[in-house]
């Protein structure tokens, strides 16, 4: 069957280079863990959404350093968090721990080389959030076997938070090729490409953000000190931080307002694997 408009080559096209890669994420592990940490309210929202019970197993693909695996792992039976990246699973593990989350276990696996049934069992709900396994669709349907669920930013990133916060302190970021500029929004890629695999998902959308308040100025720059921005730029620094932060109580709001996309859909009774369209 020929369809109009070809989304998985769209979805291709637009997704960035090396999303999909370890090196990336190794570099950015310890800053994505303290972004993390400025999202608790939002995290515990969507780990909401998911309608998990107590007897599930949870598999969190591209688990990151545990924002999701961790909240929802106090709902659950198992958490089976699974990231391409070894220094982000050194920091799920640190977080586990410190969490008393001893329900929750690491895989240090691509997703391009799981294979459900041989490195990958099925589990009862698994969550991408803002990962490079939206790329397959079809592997995501097959291992679950009650739901799925995709969640991406649908406002500000965190890409964007860091972008501003670093700017002229990191070296600019690359130039987004036209591809990626003027795609559709990620989550009408996932939407359209799972309608021609014959899947009928929802899609909600959270509040989402970065936020946490401070007693002062320099409680805020104590808390990043993860961005190891050089004493040189730390002028700069604050420059580039106070357009986010509000007088409260006494102190200091850190607040950058998003919003998440939640695209999901439910495994019907002895669903077989769905295939993608052609």
């Amino acid at each position: 069957m020929r369809h109009l408009i070809d989304w998985e080559l769209l979805a291709e096209l637009a997704e960035p280079p090396g999303f999909d890669q370890a090196p990336m994420w190794d570099a950015f592990a310890r800053r994505y863990d303290g972004y993390s940490r400025l999202q608790e309210q939002s995290t515990r929202l969507q780990v909401q959404a998911l309608g998990l019970r107590p007897t599930d197993s949870l598999l969190d693909v591209g688990a990151g350093p545990g924002r999701l695996s961790i909240e929802a792992s106090r709902s659950v039976r198992s958490v089976t968090a699974l990231d391409v990246s070894r220094a982000m699973l050194d920091a799920l593990e640190n977080n586990a721990r410190a969490a008393h989350a001893n329900n929750v276990v690491p895989l240090h696996l691509s997703w391009r080389d799981a294979e459900i049934g041989r490195n990958l069992g099925m589990h009862d709900v698994v969550v991408a959030s803002r990962s490079p396994a939206m790329r397959d669709l079809v592997k995501l349907d097959a291992a679950a076997r009650r739901a799925v669920f995709i969640m991406l930013f649908a406002g500000p990133s965190l890409k964007q938070f860091h972008d501003k916060l670093m700017e002229g302190i990191d070296p600019a970021p690359p130039s987004a090729s036209p591809m990626q500029r003027y795609q559709p929004s990620g989550h009408v890629l996932v939407f359209n490409r799972l309608a021609v695999m014959g899947i009928e998902a929802s899609v909600n959308y959270l509040p989402d953000g970065f936020s946490r308040w401070y007693e002062d100025l320099d409680a805020v720059l104590a808390d990043f000190d993860w961005l190891d921005v050089p004493p040189v730029h730390r002028d700069r620094f604050i420059r580039n931080i106070g357009p986010f932060l509000f007088e409260e109580n006494g102190g200091l709001r850190l607040h950058m307002a998003s919003r998440t996309v939640v695209v999901s859909w439910t495994k019907p009774s002895g669903a077989q694997v769905r295939k993608g369209g052609a």
